[in-house]
C-alpha cells in the first residue's frame, strides 16, 4: 500500500489506520456501552499482525478504550516490530470509580496518561499524543510546556487533538499544539471548514466516523440490523431506518460498494490523510484496501453523492 505524508509531522503512514475502540472490548458508562462486543484478545492480534502484511503501519488506540484493553492488546501486537508502526493514542477521558467517566486533561494529569499508555503498549515513545477531550484554554501554556518537555525527552513526537469543535482547534493551532487533528468526517457530515483550516496550516489528520456509526457500511440497506446488548450502536441506530441510504449506493459504479464509496470519498480531499477505521475482521479491510488501491471515484460521481447524502436524493 503506498503511504502518505501526515501532513507537517513528515511521518510516513498508510491512508488507513486501524481504530482499536471496537477491538478492545465493551466499557459500561452510567449503564449504558461504550465500545462493542469483545472479539477476543488472540483475534485482534491476529488481525494487526495481519494488516501490517497488508500494508498498513498506522494504528489509533486511547487510554480509555476497553479500560486500558485496548493499549495493551496494541502494545502485544507491536512488540516485536514496535518501530514499524505509528501509534496515535489519546489521553484525558479514563475510567474512574463505578465505571465513571473521568474527563480531566489538565496539565497536571498529562505526564500520568502519557506514563501509563507508553507501559500498556509496551514502548518508550509515542508517535502522536491527542487531546481526547477538550481542554481548558487557560490550561494551553501550561499543556505546551508539559508536552514539550516530554517531546525533548524523546517520549512524545508530535501532539494534536480529537475533536470537531473549530474554536478549539484554532487556539490549539496558536498555541503550537496542533501536529495532527483526528476528527468526525463523512459524507453526512462532511466538515469543510475544518478540513479548509487544517489544509492552510498542513496539519495532519485521521478521519474518524467515515462510515457514519454504520450508516454507510451498506450492510443495513435490506435488513435491520440486530446489535448485542454491548454495543454502543444500540443508543444511536436502533429505530432508523437504514434503507434510505440505498439511494447513495444507486449512484455507486459497478462492482463499488457504499462502504468503499465513503472510503474513497474520504480520501479523494488531499488534506485528508487517513482514514481510522472501525473494522473488527480481516474481510472489511481487505474491502477497504481493495477501495484505497483502486480507481478513484470521478469527480461527477463525487459531486452527485455530495448532494445527494446532504438531501438523501430526495
Amino acid at each position: 500500500m503506498k503511504s502518505v505524508i501526515l501532513g507537517k509531522t513528515g511521518l510516513e503512514v498508510s491512508p488507513l489506520c486501524i481504530g482499536t475502540w471496537q477491538l478492545a472490548g465493551p466499557v459500561t458508562f452510567d449503564g449504558k456501552p461504550d465500545g462493542h462486543p469483545d472479539p477476543g484478545k488472540e483475534n485482534v492480534i491476529r488481525l494487526i499482525r495481519s494488516l501490517k502484511d497488508r500494508g498498513l503501519n498506522f494504528i489509533d488506540t486511547a487510554e480509555q478504550y476497553g479500560g486500558g484493553e485496548a493499549e495493551r492488546r496494541t502494545g502485544e501486537a507491536l512488540a516485536s516490530d514496535r518501530d514499524d508502526w505509528v501509534i496515535s493514542t489519546k489521553f484525558g477521558y479514563r475510567i474512574g470509580p463505578g465505571n465513571t467517566r473521568i474527563d480531566d486533561s489538565s496539565p497536571g494529569t498529562i505526564l500520568s496518561s502519557l506514563e501509563g499508555s507508553l507501559n500498556r503498549l509496551r514502548t518508550d515513545y509515542l508517535d502522536i499524543f491527542l487531546y481526547h477531550c477538550a481542554p481548558d484554554s487557560a490550561d494551553l501554556p501550561a499543556a505546551l510546556e508539559v508536552l514539550e518537555k516530554a517531546r525533548a525527552d524523546g517520549k512524545v513526537r508530535f501532539f494534536g487533538i480529537s475533536g470537531a469543535d473549530l474554536p478549539l482547534i484554532k487556539e490549539l493551532q496558536e498555541n503550537d499544539l496542533l501536529d495532527v487533528l483526528q476528527f468526525p468526517v463523512s459524507l453526512l457530515d462532511p466538515q469543510p471548514e475544518i478540513t479548509e483550516f487544517v489544509k492552510t496550516y498542513g496539519v495532519g489528520t485521521q478521519l474518524r466516523g467515515i462510515m457514519a456509526q454504520g450508516r454507510l457500511t451498506g450492510k443495513y440497506l435490506m435488513q435491520k440490523p440486530s446489535w448485542h446488548a454491548d454495543d454502543n450502536r444500540t443508543q444511536h441506530l436502533a429505530d432508523e431506518d437504514l434503507s434510505r441510504f440505498e439511494s447513495l449506493q444507486a449512484l455507486l459504479p459497478e462492482g463499488v460498494t457504499l462502504a468503499q464509496a465513503a472510503l474513497k470519498w474520504g480520501l479523494s480531499n488531499p488534506a485528508h490523510h487517513s482514514v481510522c477505521l472501525g473494522a473488527k475482521n480481516l474481510p472489511d479491510y481487505e474491502s477497504a484496501i481493495a477501495a484505497v488501491e483502486g480507481a478513484a471515484l470521478s469527480p461527477e460521481v463525487i459531486s452527485q453523492l455530495e448532494k445527494c447524502a446532504l438531501g438523501l436524493c430526495s
